[in-house]
């Protein structure tokens, strides 16, 4: 059985460091893939799940991006090392039209990268 995607924007596998803040938190994760839309973050602790937080992402090659968000889902997770982690799907409410760009030339970036990889693969 095949896996249906239900994602409505294409999402890059990466790996860059977040803050997330709120008025009682302040909790440091790790973005591991990201749309222009949302992202998926996996942080030691768990993180808050109720109203919109700002996240503070730290994206290379970039300035440091602030963005509202809202927690849409969340998990516990079993790292490859054998520790937990909280995994949390976020929903980006509040966008500068600079970072949501950078975004989509992320996206971009990363499946040209994906598209090449398979064209070289091809005998």
């Amino acid at each position: 059985m095949v896996k249906q995607e239900k994602r409505q924007h294409s999402r890059a596998e990466i790996k860059w460091p977040v803050t997330m803040l709120n008025a009682q938190t302040k909790l440091k994760g790790e973005i591991e893939n990201v749309s222009p839309y949302g992202a998926f973050v996996c942080c030691k602790e768990v993180p808050p799940l109720d109203g919109n937080f700002f996240m503070v992402i730290e994206a290379p090659d970039q300035k440091t991006m602030s963005i509202a968000a809202r927690v849409t889902w969340s998990t516990v997770l079993e790292t490859d090392a054998g520790d937990s982690c909280f995994g949390v799907g976020v929903r980006f409410t509040n966008v500068s039209a600079s970072d949501r760009q950078y975004l989509y030339s992320v996206i971009a970036k990363h499946y040209r990268l994906k598209n090449n990889q398979r064209a070289e693969k091809k005998p």
